[in-house]
């Protein structure tokens, strides 16, 4: 009984500190008010689309289906957060099933890394994927072939990425072909079944994907360490893996299990992870998945000592030592105490006491008050074509009786022929620059006019 309710308390843990983080919006990110907005169109219409492609079907259906019931802010983001505790519970098992000493403080440094945290706060489909993964790896432990695939094929149904999990998964099976076929059957099938309806509205072009510019490698190396893990929790990590990389983990596996060994699979899975942020090297949050495993490793590795100063050490890195640059209409306000430093084009702060967490809600609400202001404007204006860029779905979705043409960003034809209509064209803060990057012509400053002067 003791046991169970440690992991019990693990759950609620991680739901009641979410709690306060619920209602500032669907979230900072274009997908997630994409998904909302989604849901409505889905809701309203009956037609199925995606929200972005190629698709994540399970949650654009979920949300489809709830929107009459509740669309509120929190209700929406609080099934991230009821998924993320689930993960967080079902990771404790994991831990157990490995005999890692400590298990509960180790489940607890999992459940505050601070891109995990925060994924959990808004209307996103990332720790769905992973919570089915984690219930996949639970269940292969178990010997449970059938709910391997069973829960591979529904993480990727939420995440396309999530099939690849298969491959490490494989390995650690070695010859156990009766295995191997159960287990793939199943998540083929499922997720053949779960793209039907993306396949069936677009064909073979539901695999595209937004291909966006290249970041450049200082954002890229910033989100693959202080945005997944935060200060704090990044220098113990650092520390601990270099003792890893001396001294490799045996995490203690089943004897179903006699594949790859440990440290290859842990290997594989970050190499995949990689792979898939790589794509789209633009969020750290696609590295998620490979997290749980790493935390793991450490786990398998460290003196047990260690596990509650990584419990405690990523509490405080979801509460302090927040970074961000200065943008008036998309960051976060400092406190007065802060330090700034430059980096290329922009004022970056790292702020000691605001955390990822703070910083996060501060930036939903500052780019929401950017879009109510932007919407007070165009309520002035007669029919213009409007560039919205990155504020698109909220825009759309704040503004749905709106008498304009409000676009995601605009090419050269889209502008000359608004400009021969005799319509207004104007964008959003930021949107004439980012448009002559997506689009490669810089007519839209040239003729347009910003919305929201700074």
């Amino acid at each position: 009984m003791l046991k169970d309710l440690k992991g019990l308390s693990l759950f609620v843990i991680a739901i009641v500190c979410r709690l306060p983080f619920l209602w500032a919006g669907y979230g900072k990110e274009f997908d997630a008010w994409s998904n909302a907005l989604n849901a409505r169109v889905i809701s309203e219409t009956g037609v199925y689309e995606v929200s972005r492609l190629p698709g994540h079907p399970l949650q654009e259906m979920l949300l489809s289906l709830l929107w009459p019931l509740n669309h509120s802010y929190f209700i929406f983001n609080f099934l991230s957060t009821l998924v993320s505790a689930f993960a967080v519970w079902t990771f404790f098992e994991i831990l157990k099933k490995h005999k890692v000493d400590q298990a509960w403080y180790w489940a607890l440094a999992f459940s505050f890394i601070p891109v995990f945290f925060i994924a959990g706060t808004y209307t996103i489909d990332y720790n769905f994927a992973l919570c089915f993964v984690l219930l996949a790896y639970l269940a292969l432990l178990k010997g449970n072939y059938w709910l391997v695939g069973l829960f591979i094929g529904i993480a990727t149904g939420f995440r396309i990425s999530s099939l690849g999990f298969l491959l490490p998964f494989a390995l650690l099976l070695g010859w156990n072909f009766k295995a191997l076929l159960q287990m793939g059957f199943l998540a083929l099938g499922i997720s053949v079944l779960a793209f039907y309806l993306p396949f069936e509205t677009y064909g073979w072009t539901f695999l595209d994907f937004h291909k966006p510019p290249f970041p450049g490698w200082a954002s890229v190396l910033y989100k693959l360490s202080i945005g997944i893990w935060g200060l704090p929790l990044l220098i113990l990590v650092l520390i601990a893996a270099w003792n890893l990389i001396k001294h490799p983990a045996k995490a203690d596996l089943p004897k179903h299990l006699k594949g790859l060994a440990w440290p290859w699979f842990l290997a594989f899975i970050i190499g995949l992870q990689l792979l898939v942020f790589m794509r789209l090297p633009f969020k750290a949050e696609f590295f998620i998945p490979a997290l749980p495993f790493i935390i793991l490793s450490l786990a398998a590795h460290s003196k047990p000592s260690m596990a509650r100063w990584a419990a405690y050490t990523s509490m405080a890195s979801v509460l302090f030592f927040g970074f961000d640059y200065k943008n008036p209409w998309r960051g976060a306000t400092p406190l007065d105490y802060h330090w700034e430093f430059k980096a290329g084009s922009q004022i970056i702060y790292c702020s000691p006491f605001q955390g990822p967490i703070t910083i996060d809600q501060s930036k939903r609400k500052v780019r929401s008050k950017t879009v109510e202001k932007s919407i007070e404007l165009l309520q002035e204006n007669e029919r213009a074509l409007v560039v919205a860029g990155w504020y698109w779905p909220e825009l759309i979705f704040k503004y749905p009786e709106h008498p304009h043409q409000i676009v995601h960003y605009s090419s050269q034809a889209q502008l000359d022929s608004a400009q021969k209509a005799g319509m207004r064209i104007l964008y959003l803060p930021e949107i004439g620059a980012q448009n002559a990057i997506m689009e490669g012509h810089q007519q839209l400053e040239e003729i347009g006019q910003a919305i929201l002067e700074p």
